[in-house]
């Protein structure tokens, strides 16, 4: 028997499945299951404690780290993901994150008196619970996980006393908002904001307000106390969820995440949380280093915020690149001479004016802050701030202004989880959930990618592997005819395909004998590649495929579970939508 016979007959029999029961995939489905498991082939992993294992193949299935080590074979049923040259880290943890909260609008009205304002616009919201307002989705979380982001600790803000913050992971795989929370309340969230056009204004009467409400939720404790051991010539006395909340972190049963940059406001905090026995969690801390030997006698964690402000006053000159440098003169010459003596003037540090000195040192400081606190030995996370920052950026100009490597690591992982009820999220081992991050370098080297993120054993491309590249050069919207050939065997998908402008794509893919299937890809430039997803007959096969795509056609190649194939696609005309 011939080769290539041989091998036609070998592909024709993979696909017998396909063949035989034609009318199995004809069912129609939202999205197609994943593979049975995943596999890394000889990945770094880097634990959140620092400690290194080379050489590791990893297999993820059922949610879990099935395996791992140097010898583990790579099941026949795993998608074998690119895993060489990379690092797997635990995810990263951002203890003051970002998720679509939609509190009700707070509205004041005209007869309002400044002087005696309601709780709302005074911002005494203690009782708040950001999870009965949470709308994110997992949908929404693509962003964090493209950033390594796993999961998060979402607080109120914007009030005096805002809320009662909760902790979620970024799980790929819920519509449900409540289906992300991981903890439902991690602490209150409180600041020294003044109230809505309302009492308190002024620091000093937010501070006094404060304390008369620590001394009122104290007050309402006792009466209720008094009215459990004996009711006789007591009504029953009212519930004041507010109050209840401050009972509790005055009990130290949950912590407060206070607002606090400066040094004195932070000092202001402490003296609070001395007076009223609750357990403070300085969020922000831009001038924490200040007070660094406080913090670290009381073991206060702080939360820095990396939103760190730019520079505007202060300028650094740019050094000259390669190849830039004017011509040497002659050795000998007066010419030489005199570009000797230029060069020596340009050399000498130059006098900053006053505005850009003072910012100079204000930014320093506080790039320096981590550093200085881990000197001191103050537990702390670095944030997001809860914004749009880059977490992995603000730790890197931690580190470069004398932060360890090794507690930078620990303040994106360790820390944070223990701080919002989490601490498993990072721990990476044989049997644990499957929630890490592979990236294309070292965490912190400023060219590493985020490859994969895998959330509880449910796996996504990051920066590197989609969700990043150049813009798009063609818009692929619309029905396509996409011929596939395995060694002389071609099957024909009619595709409807619906792209974004950050250039991904995903749709529905149907063939006569195999039914419908789910298409998702990415166009960078004129690159492309996508997944065709297909459930026929009871099992599930996934084909992977790259190529071009030039005006309305494409073409390029792919592999399968049967072997490689090529294929080709057309646009229908006028069948952009």
């Amino acid at each position: 028997m011939t080769r290539p016979l041989l091998r036609t007959l070998v592909v024709g029999a993979a696909l017998m499945p396909l063949l035989i029961f034609p009318k199995a995939g004809t069912a129609q489905f939202r999205e197609s299951p994943p593979p049975p498991a995943y596999a890394l082939r000889n990945v770094t992993v880097v634990h959140a404690d620092g400690r290194r294992e080379a050489g590791v193949n990893l297999v993820v299935r059922g949610g879990l780290i099935a395996s791992w080590g140097p010898d583990v074979e790579i099941p026949g049923d795993a998608r074998v993901l690119e895993g060489d040259s990379l690092f797997v880290y635990p995810g990263l943890v951002d203890a003051q994150g970002k998720a679509e909260v939609e509190f009700p609008e707070i509205e004041r009205s005209d007869s309002v008196r400044s002087w005696d304002g309601p709780r709302n616009l005074q911002g005494f919201l203690a009782h708040r619970r950001v999870a009965d307002y949470l709308t994110h989705t997992g949908e929404d979380g693509k962003e964090q996980r493209a950033a390594g982001i796993v999961a998060a600790g979402i607080h109120a803000d914007g009030a005096l006393a805002a809320g009662l913050g909760i902790a979620i992971l970024y799980r790929t795989d819920v519509d449900r908002p409540w289906e992300l929370i991981a903890n439902d309340n991690i602490g209150l969230a409180m600041a020294f904001q003044s109230g809505k056009g309302v009492y308190p204004g002024t620091l000093f009467g937010i501070i006094a307000f404060m304390r008369q409400a620590f001394e009122d939720a104290a007050r309402d404790g006792m009466i209720r106390e008094a009215y459990a051991r004996s009711p006789e010539g007591l009504g029953v006395p009212s519930v004041d969820p507010d109050y209840t909340v401050l009972r509790r972190v005055m009990a130290g049963e949950i912590p407060v995440y206070f607002t606090a940059n400066r040094a004195e406001d932070i000092r202001r905090v402490l003296a609070l949380s001395d007076e009223y026995g609750f357990r403070p969690v300085i969020v922000g801390g831009h001038e924490a280093w200040r007070v660094a030997g406080e913090l670290a006698r009381r073991d206060i964690t702080v939360l820095i915020d990396g939103d760190f402000p730019e520079r505007d006053k202060w300028k650094v000159e740019e050094e000259p690149e390669s190849g830039e440098e004017e011509e040497e003169a002659e050795p000998d010459s007066a010419q030489a001479e005199a570009a000797r003596a230029e060069q020596a003037e340009v050399a000498e540090p130059q006098e900053l004016e006053p505005a850009a000195a003072r910012e100079q040192k204000r930014l320093e400081d506080i790039w320096s802050n981590a550093g200085r606190l881990e000197a001191a030995r103050v537990t702390f996370a670095i944030t997001t701030g809860g914004g749009d920052a880059d977490l992995r950026e603000a730790a890197r100009k931690a580190i470069e202004y004398g932060l360890s490597e090794a507690a930078a690591l620990r303040a994106l992982t360790i820390t944070p989880a223990a701080l919002l009820g989490i601490p498993h999220v990072p721990r990476l081992g044989e049997g644990l959930a499957a929630t890490f991050v592979a990236l294309t370098g070292p965490l912190f080297d400023e060219d590493a990618e985020v490859k994969y993120t895998f959330v509880e054993g449910n796996y996504e491309e990051g920066a590197a592997g989609g969700a990043g590249g150049d813009a798009p050069a063609v818009v692929v919207t619309g029905d396509w005819t996409i011929t596939m050939d395995a060694s002389g065997q071609e099957f024909i998908f009619e595709a409807s395909l619906d792209m974004k402008p950050d250039g991904s794509f995903r749709g529905t893919a149907r063939n006569d004998q195999v039914g419908s299937a789910t298409i998702r890809g990415k166009v960078s430039g004129n690159d492309i590649s996508f997944t065709l997803n297909i459930n026929a007959g009871g099992q599930q096969f996934e084909l992977s495929a790259e190529g071009t795509v030039e005006a309305d056609r494409m073409s390029g190649s792919g592999e399968s579970p049967f072997g490689s194939f090529t294929f080709s696609g057309r646009k229908t005309p006028g069948g952009v939508r």
